[in-house]
């Protein structure tokens, strides 16, 4: 059987980071980006620990142990702002949030790259937001939320199960967002929602200028040509006779609704292959060989579905909350 060969660092602890790329938010970009606005934030809700010989690194017991969480934070981080603060240097982009450079840069092809890699740092770190340093219980929300979401899902374990196995059944890397409508009297306020590689939640970020036949105005890359497509898939959706004066306009794509992220859950393999493997967490594999039955039982999934199991024990509902609704802060 092939494994996948990881490369840690060798080091006095098991999850040492190497000298040169010290956890401090701010250091860890090379020399030459760390003039660039954008920077590797502080985790202030998972608080740094300490080694016995003095490493400093951070982990969430039952989740993700100290190497893979360096994995998919600070280095994977540090990767994608690199490459981002590249693209953005000496431009406008600079000086923008990363989700401002998301908005900025979606409809522009010449931008892609500078697209992908601002969208990929922004989902991570949302992703990481959300995270609680100790385990949690869903059903300890708060009740404004817990309402909502029974309203939207018909219980708390239904949401659970639509979220794991939309992660589970994703057949590439991307994230599995909970999303609310800003529709108001919405039947449905929460939505599940899944983006692929670095797509975007937000819908202003979904109507890409991509051209498609250049001889007629749909598929024109012109603002003419991206009204007109707007248009014709505005007509075609809500069918004949219905009236455009009485509807909003909003700035998204077609067919899509006002939407607001508020839990991110990253399938991407470098946050949870190292620690679940493909077949399972590493302490049910070793179950399975001695021959204990929940090992079995447990290794008959996926490494990708128990690390979304095991993900939904440790969200901060405190902070979705917040995001959730009118009045919270936004990351």
């Amino acid at each position: 059987m092939l494994r996948p060969r990881l490369r840690i660092p060798r080091a006095s602890s098991p999850f040492a980071l190497p000298a040169s790329r010290s956890s401090t938010a701010g250091q860890l970009l090379p020399l030459a980006y760390r003039s660039s606005y954008h920077t590797v934030p502080v985790l202030e809700n998972i608080p740094e620990k300490e080694s016995e010989d003095g490493q400093k690194y951070r982990s969430i017991d039952g989740f993700l142990s100290p190497m893979a969480f360096t994995t998919a934070w600070d280095y994977y981080q540090t990767h994608v702002l690199s490459n981002l603060n590249r693209l953005c240097a000496e431009t406008n982009n600079d000086s923008l949030l990363l989700k401002d450079v998301v908005l900025a840069t979606a409809r522009d092809p010449a931008q892609a790259a500078t697209f992908n890699y601002a969208s990929a740092a922004h989902n991570n770190h949302f992703f990481f937001k959300c995270l609680s340093p100790t385990e949690t219980k869903a059903e300890d929300m708060p009740a404004q939320l817990k309402d909502a979401l029974v309203k939207s899902f018909g219980s708390l374990d239904a949401l659970k199960e639509l979220m794991v196995n939309t992660a589970t059944s994703m057949f590439g890397p991307g994230f599995v967002w909970l999303v609310r409508s800003d529709r108001p009297k919405d039947p449905h306020q929460f939505r599940v929602l899944t983006t692929y590689l670095s797509g975007s939640p937000y819908p202003a970020a979904h109507w890409r200028k991509q051209s498609l036949n250049t001889a007629t105005d749909v598929g024109e890359s012109s603002e003419r040509g991206i009204q007109a497509g707007k248009q014709y898939l505005e007509n075609s959706a809500r069918g004949a006779g219905w009236n455009a004066s009485a509807y909003k306009k909003d700035d998204f794509a077609p067919g899509g609704v006002l939407l607001e992220p508020v839990l991110c859950l990253n399938t991407w393999e470098h946050a949870w292959l190292f620690e679940y493997g493909f077949g399972g967490s590493p302490k049910s594999v070793l179950d399975k060989v001695k021959g204990g039955q929940a090992g079995v039982a447990e290794n008959q999934k996926s490494g990708k579905e128990v690390y979304a199991e095991r993900w939904w024990d440790f969200v901060d509902w405190n902070v979705v909350n917040r995001l959730a609704f009118p009045g919270g802060t936004k990351i």
